[in-house]
This record gives C-alpha cells, sequence and structure tokens, in this order.
C-alpha cells in the first residue's frame, strides 16, 4: 500500500521543489540574502543548500525540458574549461590519481582560451562559466589573467565560478582573483578535524587550508559568494554537523560521494547507504525531477588540449565528441552524436552509452526502479 502512494506524492513534491527552486530568485524574498557575496547581483541571491540547489537546477533543467519539447539545437548553461591537467591532492573520493594524473602535464595556450571565451560570452543562454573541471585551477599561475578576461567580455548576468581544495588559496591569491572580478568559490574541505582529513583530502596540508580560509574569513567578501563543500563517504559523514559549525559564516553544501561514471574505485566501501525505504524516496524524487540526465543537455567539459568529452563525470574519456580548437561550441553540442545520446537518455537507454551504464547517477537516481527489482527477483530464480 506505501509503495502505491509514494510515488504520486513524490511526484507532488518535486514538481513543487523545482518550481520553487527555479523561481527563487524572482520572488520577493528579502530575507534570501547570501552573507557572502551579497553586494554582488549574479550571486547574492544563492545562499545555504537551497540557494545552491536553485542554482543547480536553474543550471539543468531548462534545456532538458526544451530537448524534450522541440528536440532543438542547445547550448550548454555551464562550460567547465580545464586550463591545467594536473591536481596536488589524491582525495579519496577522486580518480584522479589513476586517470589524469598518468596524462604527460598539458596547459592550455591563451589563443584556444581566447576561442572558447568569445563564443561563450556571444551566447545569452550562457549562465555559468568554471575555469576548472578534473583538475586544481589554482595550479595554473595565470588563472586570475583568465578569469578577468571573461569578466571583461561576459555578459552582466554571466557568472564566472571555481571550485578549489583550497591549499593555494593564500590571502594574496583570493585577493587577486576577486580584484579579477570571480563571482563564486567553491572550497572543498570534507571533514572537521586533520585526522579526518588527511584520509579523505590526501596529501594536502590541513593547517594550511584552515588558515587560508581563516584569512579568507577576514576579507571583505561583498563581492564574492563562497561556499564550503563536504562530500560524505563512510570515512567523514559523521563529522558534518562540526564541520557546519565551525564555519557557519560561510555557505554550505554537502552530497553524497558519487563513482564517477564508474570510474572511483572502492566505491561500494565508500558510498552510504540508508535503507531501502530511504533510497526509494531518494530515487522516486531524482526521477521525477530530472526526466533524464542533466549533464549532456546543460553542461559542456572541455579539456586543455581543446577536447571535449560527453560527459564531465567520465574519467577515462571514454567518448570525446569534438575539438573546440578546430570546432565551435555549438558545433559540438549539437553534432549527429550527442543529439543521438540525447535521444537514448529520454528513452532511457542508458545501458547503450559505455560512460554511462556503470553511472551510480544513473543507477542510484534515473533507472527505473521496476528494473532493478526485476534484477534481484530474477537472480535467486534462476537454478
Amino acid at each position: 500500500m506505501r509503495k502505491i502512494f509514494l510515488a504520486p506524492i513524490l511526484e507532488v513534491l518535486a514538481e513543487g521543489l523545482v518550481w520553487l527552486c527555479i523561481n527563487l530568485e524572482r520572488l520577493p524574498l528579502p530575507f534570501l540574502v547570501s552573507r557572502t557575496g551579497y553586494a554582488n547581483p549574479r550571486v547574492r541571491r544563492i545562499t545555504g543548500w537551497v540557494g545552491y540547489w536553485a542554482h543547480t537546477f536553474r543550471l539543468t533543467l531548462p534545456n532538458i525540458h526544451k530537448w524534450m519539447k522541440t528536440k532543438g539545437d542547445l547550448f550548454p548553461l555551464v562550460v567547465q574549461v580545464q586550463t591545467i591537467n594536473r591536481c596536488n591532492a589524491s582525495c579519496s573520493f577522486c580518480p584522479y590519481p589513476y586517470t589524469v594524473h598518468l596524462q604527460e602535464k598539458r596547459i592550455m595556450d591563451d589563443e584556444l582560451y581566447s576561442k572558447i571565451v568569445d563564443e561563450c560570452v556571444s551566447e545569452p543562454g550562457l549562465l555559468d562559466f568554471v575555469p576548472m573541471s578534473k583538475n586544481e585551477p589554482l595550479l595554473d599561475v595565470n588563472m586570475e589573467e583568465r578569469i578577468r578576461e571573461f569578466r571583461a567580455k561576459a555578459q552582466p548576468h554571466q557568472i564566472v565560478e571555481l571550485v578549489t581544495n583550497g591549499s593555494p588559496l593564500t590571502p594574496a591569491r583570493a585577493k587577486r582573483l576577486m580584484d579579477a572580478g570571480l563571482d563564486m568559490i567553491t572550497v572543498s574541505v570534507s571533514a572537521s578535524n586533520e585526522e579526518t582529513y588527511k584520509k579523505v583530502m590526501v596529501g594536502l596540508s590541513w593547517k594550511q587550508v584552515m588558515n587560508n580560509l581563516e584569512a579568507l574569513a577576514q576579507e571583505n567578501l561583498a563581492g564574492l559568494n563562497v561556499y564550503l563543500r563536504f562530500i560524505k563517504e563512510q570515512g567523514n559523514h559523521r563529522e558534518l554537523n562540526a564541520f557546519r559549525k565551525r564555519w557557519r559564516h560561510f555557505n554550505h553544501f554537502n552530497f553524497n560521494v558519487n563513482n564517477r561514471a564508474g570510474a572511483l574505485r572502492g566505491y561500494e566501501m565508500k558510498v552510504i547507504r540508508h535503507g531501502s525505504f530511504a533510497e526509494r524516496v531518494k530515487h522516486t524524487l531524482g526521477s521525477h525531477i530530472y526526466p533524464a540526465c542533466p549533464y549532456v543537455f546543460s553542461s559542456m567539459h572541455i579539456l586543455e588540449n581543446g577536447n571535449v568529452t560527453m560527459c564531465l563525470n567520465d574519467w577515462g574519456d571514454r567518448e570525446v565528441i569534438g575539438n573546440v580548437r578546430t570546432q565551435s561550441i555549438r558545433e559540438i553540442y549539437n553534432s549527429p552524436r550527442m543529439k543521438e545520446v540525447r535521444e537514448l537518455m529520454v528513452q532511457g537507454r542508458y545501458e547503450e552509452i559505455e560512460a554511462c551504464k556503470g553511472c551510480s547517477f544513473y543507477h542510484e537516481w534515473l533507472k527505473p526502479l521496476e528494473a532493478q527489482e526485476n534484477v534481484q527477483v530474477a537472480v535467486p530464480a534462476t537454478r
């Protein structure tokens, strides 16, 4: 009986949540102003977990619905540009040490970067420009100039955002980034004490990052929205409340570890399971919010050599769909292959896409529960 009534109730809740988040900035809510970045009109309403989800939905849902209605051309709402293929950490939730780290070191040349920026700023549909991806962006010594170039050319509504592990975010670097026009920065911390930090954020200095964050908290952050990120896994999830209390003057966001399209080793030992009923609620909500995986509808991931991979979560780069050195972003994003992948996803045929069939996002959020249950029932019946 519970199973019969759960789906329609959650469907209504999901629809209401999506409407609220997409329209959050338009609602007359004067109290909904971030404690950081409050003077920056592009990011001042992105606050707490509600603001973060609202921002995420605005960046991911419109293109899905547009495609399902028209099958027309799309331009990514988010463009991530990896300007250097290096990181200085070996985090437990990241496949970097046995994927990107094995590549030769490469840095994007200025001409290619400018070509990408020029096309992005000419597209009013682009909302978020992120000069990082599977790397530590602040290892690029020219990052401030890259941000400055985008901000000087960008349309007023376009955000420039970074995600960093915080180790290179010294007080001097933070000031230069703010002067360059950075709108939003997310620092991955994922621990509340040094012992756990060393296990999760492997290779980084707890004291160095804490000193950087303490110094950042003393800066005038009226123009820069700051989020601290906590990626939950088996080794750290009990520290989330302590983490929130310590850094209450910043915005926070947390989410569960994912398997990076099957690339993360030991995922089943890291992921947190919440029991069948909670998993069903999560799955039903997720599948009603997202009728298809958002990545190939809403975002583009450009590597430092210009290659564009189908999905930013595919750390194995199993499918390269074009190169922006010789093609435009719009051309690549509306290529026959991308349209084929979108149609497969809308039809629920993820198993036919190499990078998708092992992805935890698909299995835990998008795959029909009936299909999962049929598999579970069929196995013990076989003799």
